[in-house]
């Protein structure tokens, strides 16, 4: 590559063919290319949210409830799975007391639906949530614990849920206050 004067830059390829550029040329392509790669995430970046704004609305219900209505609620999903420890225990949110339980074998029942109740004593809304599991790979906790990102105590990652099988990933509640459960199947 050499200058041909202050207008072109000479390039010679290996067959011996010369080419002629206007000179900044070379630099406009790459930052073009550069743009056109960002554009392009940021795009992918905005279907991906729709995409997942579109499942979680459409799958969301909420409604005025009570306590007792969501503790019956709550106590019927747990039925469904037993006496089986939940995936996440969380012994003591205020110290981030928080224990993760990964099964040693992976489950042979696949799942695919996260589902979620959720209610708040201030509101006394009672809200219900679904939507497929695969969302949750691009969820910041996910992300950052695939990644190593995120402390040890606080990973947890679709493929732990996926191992784990259905059942309860999360019961907590503080009675009057708050309850929630978080179940896949």
């Amino acid at each position: 590559m050499r200058s041909c004067g202050h207008d072109a830059i000479q390039i010679v390829d290996p067959d011996g063919n010369e080419w002629l550029f206007p000179k900044g040329w070379l630099m406009r392509t790459w930052a073009k290319a550069s743009l056109g790669v960002v554009a392009v995430v940021a795009v992918a970046v905005v279907v991906l949210a729709g995409t997942s704004a579109y499942f979680v609305f459409r799958n969301l219900e909420k409604r005025q409830g009570s306590e007792r209505e969501a503790v019956q609620s709550i106590d019927a999903v747990k039925a469904r799975f037993g006496s089986r420890t939940p995936l996440v225990e969380l012994a003591d949110p205020r110290r981030a007391d928080i224990r993760i339980n990964r099964p040693l074998d992976a489950s042979q029942s696949r799942v695919d639906t996260i589902h979620i109740i959720n209610w708040k004593s201030d509101t006394r809304e009672l809200s219900r949530a679904e939507m497929p599991l695969w969302l949750m790979r691009f969820s910041s906790v996910n992300v950052l614990s695939t990644l190593g990102l995120a402390p040890e105590r606080f990973r947890l990652t679709v493929s732990d849920i996926e191992r784990y099988g259905p059942g309860i990933v999360v019961d907590y509640g503080s009675a009057g206050t708050s309850r929630m459960l978080v179940w896949v199947d």
